[in-house]
Parts: structure tokens; C-alpha cells; sequence
């Protein structure tokens, strides 16, 4: 490709690209070889399909009312060239006598008119590729007119074109003019008028069509000037061999050879010559002159000159080429570099040389005992006869071993000679080292050892990072047989290491990861502050540990509450946070937390303590236990109590809220304030007699009040009937009997149960001399 190599020697008669890419684009050569000679193939050009991007961005452009505006294409890589579709304010342009699109896709407008202005762009598409694109806008503004006409004038002129014979050529010329209705352009050479219109087409060129063209404007029924422009057309002609060679040439030792090679063309193409597809002018060979109007001329002609001689003939316009074949009679073998002994390891490749020379070229042929190995006619695999004649074996293998013999024959006789292949069975490495992690302080050994020829010595070098690791005098560090040992390992340990076996038949060298892991060190900078959003909790933050070479299974946090022993809190937290919140702690207490790391060594010291802190108080979160009330008059009830438990009490216990009404009635609370927290009783008073009561009681902190506890019910002792019996009645029932009647008193007056009435009755004339009668209720 681009006359450098992209391929080695192969059978494969077929290029095959895959995944083609614009780089593969370019100019491709099949050359084809055997022993005796090589040839090469003309020039394939190979150009690869694409479309890139527009480069540019928008653009603005001002026209003279009256005057042609361009409109070129923005950059955009393609091949081939894109068909393109030119848009105005989003409406598809189809080209008139007053728009073109040029050859080089340009939009010419001509006669430029106030309603031209606007927003141009261009949809481009790649036929191959299917591709598309589309440009950036380009705003034309139309400025004011300088005069109402306008003289013929080139817009865009005829280029200088070459075209190879036979193919078609496209002029173009474009002028303007106002009013452009009027405006003819035609076309002529040598006066002669050949066509009308801004496009010149020609068919099928031929050499006769060479020359200068003209492309007139003017204006019709005007006096104004008219404008020409010139071009000129080149038509070439691909090089034609008008003298070659014969397919064979025969030439006798220390005699001179004539090989012809001649050429027309348009323009004149040049010779170039190779010998075996190899420039002469790379071999340099004083014996071959190029005579650029005859050929070549191959002067005391000698064995070795036998082979392929091409002659090429190139212009712009193509290449064409001849070849010949060069036979040297009359020379019998000789072997100009025999072969010699070799001594490979298996795997390798092992090289025989057998240069000779020879006319005609001699076969070679190359023998292992009485077996065929390579020959001309003859392919085993792995065995390669080389163009010089040599032998390649690849790999070798053990069975390889013997004897080979180089055999050169032609027509004038035959010769040989033999060398012997010794091969040795590779060093390699059996039992590689394997990947350690060691505990620091404790030994580690990396075992290496291989098998080998035993035919040869083999010795073991260890390196760390390309550095050669020695055995050190106090036995810290020592190579033995193969394998490494090194104890009390610490961090400087850690790397890769590399066994390398050496010998005369190979190398090997394997390496492996020693890590030496220990207990992670304490997390730094540990600190603690209050969660603005949560009384309960504490935000804590640090910076990661050194993991001691062995990633972190995760911390442990402990705290101690109120000076007392630390406890964890958290037993396992993810080793890839620097931050957690810890929640759940009591109001008002004093925390201290301190946090470690654990790895697969085992758990790290403890980070410094942080600053003790104490939370906020809260009211407290549980009402006092064991409310008992009992009625001690019949005025007043005795209410008791115990203190919440102290974890729920969420601070400092500043006293009690009792609360109390009549039970079973919506009325207000009366309430009773207990400063003192030593105080778990109260007495209220000044009661209703014989009424039950609802009571609840509640503590309170600095922070506020807390939650009341569950109701009691309770009533004030019985008291006296504060009113008599009504409607009582007497009735003398005869001279001894008396019948009393009487209604209760009012149930609100009773002021308790009603035990019974009592009846008091005396002698009116002895008033001392009372008489109870006790009567039950009912």
C-alpha cells in the first residue's frame, strides 16, 4: 500500500480488509514470487467511501442589489464529492436562468433582488454511504442598487482542464448581467460557435479536442461590451507499450543483453525497471544501464542476473508494464554459502542457508536422511524453501533433530551439502510463583522452579520492578534453588516480583504480587457535633485510615455515656463512609465516642476520643408510675406517686404538674404546681363531700412539660345529710300508738349513702326523757 509492505509472503491469492477505514484508502500492489523470480501487478487505486461533518458555523453575507452573489459550500470531507440540495428559508432552490449551482456545488444568484435575502443552507447526501448532513444557515441581506443596469460580467470562469482520452469533460462559464433575461452566453474555439448555455459538455474525448475555448457573454439588443473568458482543454493519452521484451531471454555468461522497452503517451510517460519487483534503482547495479529511449541493457551477464526484469511506463494518465524472464545458460551448481550446523530450541526458528548460483538458476532441493523436506514442487509444513535458496523450519520441534542436506541442480549438473540441527527442549518455568499477602512480620516464600534440557545449565534471577533483588548478608532475604524467601516483612516488601529462569535454550520468567498486610491504623480526626434537626442524635466525621494493604471489612464505634465504661454502639459500619449519624441517645447526657477499623488482620487501635458532649433536654417522654389517690375528708383526696424511670426523664426532673375535675363531666382542669422534685404527694382540698374526682399527674424538665399519665378516679369522704326528711306526718292510730310517716331528704343533701334515720320522741312534760328509735333506709 503506498509502496510499503502491509502483508508478508502467503498462498493467499486475495486481499481481504476487514472493518475498512478511511486509512485504507490508497494506492495497491500485488506482487507474486517463486524461485525463480518476481513480478509485479499494475496499481490498484483504492479510495473509501465517507462523509464527515460541516465545519464551519453560520455565516452572513451582503449582495449589491442588481449585482451576482456566490454562495460556496462549507467545508465538509466526502467521498465521493456529495450530491447537495441548496434551501431558502426552508424551501428547495431549483436552478433558472437567474440561479446556478456550479460544478463545485456552489449557488451563484444572479441579478441579486431585495427578495433573494434570507436564510440559505444545503442538505448534502453521500450515494455510497447513505449519509447525510446538513450545513450551517448563511444570511444574505440585499443592499441598495448602484444603477439600474448592469454590464455582462464573469461571475465564475472556465477552469484549464486536463481529461484522459475517452472519458467526458464538463466546462463552465457564468456570467451576469441586468436585465439577465437578456443575457446569452456561448461557447466557441477557433471561431467556431459551438454551443450556448453555461455548461460546455464534450463526449468521449480524443486529442483532437485539445485547445483553448472560449466563453462569450453579452447582451442582447444592447451596445454594451461583450465579456469573454479562456480556458484550456488537455486531453492525455495512457501510456502504450510501442516495444517490449519477449516473455524469455536467453543469455550466455560475460555477454551483454538487450531487454526493449519503449512507450507513447500523452503526456510522454517515464520508464521505470525492476528486477524481481526490486527498483534498479535500489540495487544499484553498475552492470545495468538504462538506456530511457531503448531499454535496458544488462552488460557481462552473470548467473545471479537470472530472474524477472518488468519494465513499467507510468504517467498521470496510467501505467501500463512488460515483462521478461532471463535465463543464464550454461553454468553448472556451485553452493556460494553452504549450510552449516545449527543449534535451536524447540519453538524457535531455525535458518539453513545454501546460496548458489547457476545457469539456468538451479533447483534447490532439501532433504531430512531420505525424506523431501522443500522443494520447488514440494510444501511440508513448517519447512519453507527460502528465495535464496535456504531452508526455514518454524517451530522447530524436538523430532526435528538429524541431519538436512541442500541439494542444487540444473542442466549442467548437481552438488550438495549437508549441516546437522541439534535442538534442545526449552527452559520453562513448571511451578510459578503464586500471589502472596503475608502478615507483617512473618515470612514469605515465593517458590520458582523449571525444567530444563539437561544438556544445559539453567540459573534463577529474581528483580522487584526491574530492580535485581540479593541475598542479604544477615539472611533476612534469601534466593535458594529457585525460590525466594524473605522474613519479618513490613511495607517495604510490597511489589511485584519477577522469577526469571536463564539458559541457552530460552528464557522464562513469571512475576507475582507480594503484599504485606498488617492492622489498620486508627481513623484521624474524629469529631462529633449535635444534629440540628435531631435532639437524639450525633453527627460524627473522620478521615479514612491507611487499610494496612488490606481493604477495610469495616469500623466499630463505641461511646461512653455519662463517664461510664465504653460499650459499642455500632458493631459493623460500611467501611466506605467517613461520616455516620448515631441516633437513639438519651437527652441530657454526656456522650464520648472513639472508633477503629477492622481488616482481615484483625481490629486496629482506637481513634482519640472526642470532646465530651452533653445533648439538649427534652420534656420527658413518660408520665410518673404508680399514681395512687385515696379521699382523706370528705373535702379533700390525698393523691402519691413515683418519678418516670430515669431513662425516659430526658433531663434534669424539676417538679410535677397534678391536674384534676369532676370525673365524667367536660369541665376545665384545675391544676396543681409541685416545685420541688422530691415531692411525690399532694393533697387537694377544699373539695366537693362525696363527689368522685379525675386526677393526673405530670413531670416537667428544663425543656418543658411531659406527658400526663393515665386518669384516677377518686372520692371525697361521706358527710352529714344537709337537709331533713320531708313531708313527715303523724297519725295517733289509738291511746297508745303513734304512726310517723316521712319522705327522704333530697339525694343532693344526703351527702353519702343513706344508713337510716334516727327518731327522737319525749314526753312534753319531760323533755330529759328521750326515746331513740333507730329505723333502716328502706
Amino acid at each position: 500500500l503506498n509502496n510499503s509492505n502491509i502483508t508478508d509472503w502467503t498462498s493467499q491469492y486475495r486481499l481481504s480488509i476487514p472493518s475498512l477505514k478511511r486509512t485504507d484508502a490508497g494506492l495497491y500492489q500485488c506482487i507474486v514470487r517463486n524461485r525463480m523470480g518476481a513480478v509485479m501487478h499494475r496499481r490498484t487505486d483504492v479510495h473509501v467511501a465517507f462523509m464527515g461533518s460541516f465545519s464551519a458555523e453560520e455565516q452572513r453575507k451582503t449582495a449589491t442589489q442588481g449585482k451576482a452573489t456566490i454562495i460556496s459550500l462549507p467545508p465538509l470531507p466526502s467521498f465521493p464529492q456529495p450530491l447537495v440540495t441548496w434551501y431558502k428559508d426552508g424551501h428547495k432552490i431549483i436552478p433558472n436562468n437567474r440561479i446556478a449551482i456550479t460544478l463545485d456545488n456552489q449557488l451563484v444568484v444572479l441579478a441579486t433582488t431585495a427578495a433573494d435575502a434570507g436564510r440559505y443552507h444545503v442538505e448534502a447526501v453521500n450515494e455510497m454511504t447513505g449519509e447525510n448532513a446538513t450545513s450551517p444557515a448563511v444570511y444574505l441581506s440585499i443592499s441598495d442598487p448602484e444603477s439600474e443596469l448592469v454590464a455582462p460580467a464573469m461571475v465564475i470562469g472556465p477552469k484549464n482542464t486536463t481529461v484522459v482520452a475517452g472519458k467526458e469533460a464538463t466546462m463552465e462559464c457564468i456570467a451576469n448581467a441586468r436585465t439577465v433575461a437578456d443575457l446569452v452566453v456561448t461557447w466557441k474555439r477557433d471561431g467556431r460557435r459551438l454551443a450556448v448555455g453555461h455548461r460546455l459538455t464534450i463526449p468521449a474525448l480524443s486529442s483532437s479536442d485539445s485547445g483553448l475555448y472560449i466563453c462569450e457573454a453579452s447582451l442582447g439588443n444592447s451596445t454594451a461590451k461583450a465579456m469573454m473568458a479562456r480556458a484550456h482543454l488537455s486531453v492525455m493519452e495512457p501510456p502504450a507499450l510501442t516495444v517490449q521484451p519477449k516473455k524469455k531471454i536467453f543469455a550466455d555468461v560475460d555477454r551483454n543483453i538487450d531487454i526493449p522497452c519503449q512507450a507513447s503517451g500523452v503526456p510522454q510517460p517515464r520508464i521505470e525497471w525492476y528486477k524481481d519487483a526490486v527498483p534498479l534503482s535500489i540495487l544499484a547495479n553498475p552492470r545495468y544501464k538504462v538506456n530511457a529511449a531503448a531499454g535496458l541493457t544488462v552488460r557481462r551477464v552473470q548467473p545471479g542476473d537470472g530472474g524477472i526484469f518488468q519494465c513499467f511506463a507510468r504517467s498521470p494518465a496510467g501505467e501500463t508494464q512488460a515483462h521478461t524472464e532471463l535465463l543464464v545458460s550454461s553454468v553448472a551448481p556451485t553452493l556460494t554459502s553452504p549450510p552449516s550446523d545449527q543449534t535451536v530450541t524447540d519453538g524457535d526458528t531455525a535458518l539453513f542457508t545454501c546460496q548458489n548460483n547457476g545457469a539456468p538458476k538451479p533447483a534447490i532441493t532439501w532433504r531430512k536422511g531420505t525424506q523431501i523436506v522443500a522443494s520447488g514442487s514440494v510444501q511440508v509444513p513448517r519447512f519453507l524453501l527460502l528465495q535464496s535458496g535456504g531452508l526455514q523450519i518454524q517451530p522447530v520441534s524436538f523430532q526435528d533433530s538429524g541431519e538436512f542436506t541442500c541439494i542444487a541442480t540444473n542442466t549442467e549438473g548437481t552438488t550438495n551439502a549437508s549441516a546437522t540441527l541439534t535442538v534442545w527442549t526449552r527452559s520453562v518455568i513448571s511451578v510459578p510463583p503464586v500471589d502472596q499477602r503475608v502478615i507483617k512480620g512473618t515470612t514469605a516464600v515465593l517458590d520458582c522452579n523449571a525444567t530444563h534440557d539437561p544438556r544445559i545449565n539453567i540459573s534463577f534471577n529474581w528483580d522487584r520492578s526491574g530492580v535485581a533483588v540479593l541475598s542479604s548478608s544477615g539472611g533476612r532475604v534469601s534466593i535458594r534453588q529457585g525460590s525466594l524467601t524473605i522474613s519479618q516483612t513490613w511495607s517495604g516488601d510490597i511489589g511485584d516480583y519477577t522469577c526469571t529462569v536463564t539458559s541457552k535454550a530460552g528464557n522464562d520468567s513469571r512475576s507475582v504480587r507480594l503484599e504485606v498486610i498488617e492492622l489498620p491504623h486508627s481513623p484521624r480526626s474524629l469529631t462529633a457535633r449535635l444534629n440540628d434537626s435531631d435532639s437524639r442524635s450525633v453527627h460524627l466525621s473522620w478521615l479514612r485510615p491507611f487499610d494496612g494493604n488490606s481493604p477495610l471489612l469495616h469500623y466499630v464505634l463505641e461511646l461512653s455515656e455519662n463517664n461510664s465504661p465504653w460499650k459499642v454502639y455500632l458493631s459493623e459500619v460500611d467501611p466506605s463512609v467517613t461520616e455516620v449519624s448515631v441516633g437513639g441517645l438519651t437527652p441530657a447526657r454526656t456522650y464520648q465516642f472513639r472508633l477503629c477499623a477492622v481488616n482481615q488482620v484483625g481490629r486496629g487501635q482506637y481513634s482519640a476520643e472526642t470532646q465530651r458532649m452533653m445533648l439538649r433536654e427534652e420534656a420527658p417522654s413518660a408520665p410518673p408510675n404508680n399514681i395512687v389517690a385515696s379521699g382523706r375528708t370528705n373535702q379533700s383526696i390525698m393523691v402519691q406517686w413515683q418519678p418516670p424511670p430515669e431513662s425516659e426523664l430526658n433531663g434534669v426532673l424539676r417538679g410535677y404538674v397534678l391536674r384534676y375535675r369532676l370525673a365524667g363531666l367536660p369541665g376545665d382542669y384545675q391544676e396543681k404546681n409541685i416545685s420541688s422534685p422530691e415531692t411525690n404527694y399532694c393533697l387537694l382540698k377544699d373539695l366537693i363531700i362525696w363527689t368522685q374526682y379525675q386526677i393526673q399527674v405530670a413531670a416537667y424538665t428544663g425543656a418543658g412539660l411531659g406527658v400526663y399519665s393515665s386518669p384516677v378516679t377518686e372520692y371525697t369522704l361521706q358527710g352529714v345529710p344537709t337537709a331533713p326528711p320531708q313531708e313527715v306526718e303523724v297519725v295517733a292510730i289509738n291511746s297508745t300508738t303513734i304512726r310517723f310517716t316521712w319522705n327522704p331528704p333530697p339525694q343532693q343533701f344526703i351527702n353519702g349513702i343513706n344508713q337510716g334515720y334516727k327518731l327522737l320522741v319525749w314526753l312534753e312534760q319531760s323533755p330529759e326523757d328521750v326515746t331513740v328509735v333507730t329505723i333502716t333506709p328502706d
